[in-house]
């Protein structure tokens, strides 16, 4: 260690439990830390790997009914974030991810099941109602993400369920996205909306766009589109 560097150590407190769990990567390449500091890191970091394993196996007893379903289309996946990020088409799949959606599952195999539905699968086009239905009713924020859990984290079906459709839309239900869009109540998770409007070369598009330009929740999303 260089004289700059125990220099900078004693300049500082020691970093309290919370802000080496939540060290980034800039972090780390400014802040040089303690010896004592690196083996608290290297042991939560084993904490956190053991506690998505656990995860991992809870996840996979609650997906039981859905992967059994999905075996019997001929899907035969350890879990259905392997549905949402095969390169293959899985049509004869997206009726049993449309049954399973409206079930309450944890958000993190909620969100799978959301994500598995982003193609332009006619089944899935024509589930634009229900999606529409379960984006409005997912819960938004902080909270408990796999089953049998305490521990918060920032919940992603409804991203996930914005996401989806916008890839789901289409000239016929582009108003209905954008009055989503539009709806404030729905929080940040609009941002996943804008893409569809911002592809689309339909008037109502542009307007919506100019409309949202002094949202709080999407402006920086549409600024940043100009760098």
């Amino acid at each position: 260690m260089t004289e700059k560097s125990k220099a900078s150590q004693a300049n500082r407190p020691p970093l309290t439990d919370d802000e080496i769990r939540n060290l980034s990567i800039d972090d780390l390449l400014r802040i040089k830390l303690s010896d004592e500091e690196k083996a608290r890191r290297r042991q939560f970091n084993l904490e956190r790997e053991q506690r998505i394993k656990e995860r991992s196996v809870r996840l996979n007893v609650e997906q039981s009914a859905l992967l059994a379903d999905l075996r019997e289309v001929g899907w035969n996946v350890e879990n259905v974030w392997d549905i949402a990020t095969t390169r293959y088409r899985y049509p004869e799949a997206i009726p049993v991810l449309l049954k399973h959606l409206i079930l309450p599952y944890s958000d993190r195999t909620r969100e799978g099941i959301a994500r598995a539905l982003a193609v332009k699968e006619p089944e899935a086009i024509k589930a634009w109602p229900l999606i529409v239905e379960e984006y409005r009713k997912a819960p938004s924020g902080w909270g408990p993400i796999g089953p049998g859990e305490t521990q918060e984290f920032w919940l992603g079906t409804k991203s996930a369920l914005a996401a989806t459709l916008a890839v789901l839309v289409t000239k016929d239900t582009m108003p209905e996205l954008v009055e989503l869009a539009k709806d404030k109540s729905l929080g940040s998770s609009r941002i996943l909306l804008l893409s569809a409007l911002r592809k689309s070369k339909s008037e109502l598009a542009k307007q919506t766009i100019d409309e949202l330009r002094n949202d709080p929740d999407v402006e920086t999303e549409i600024r940043s589109w100009k760098r």
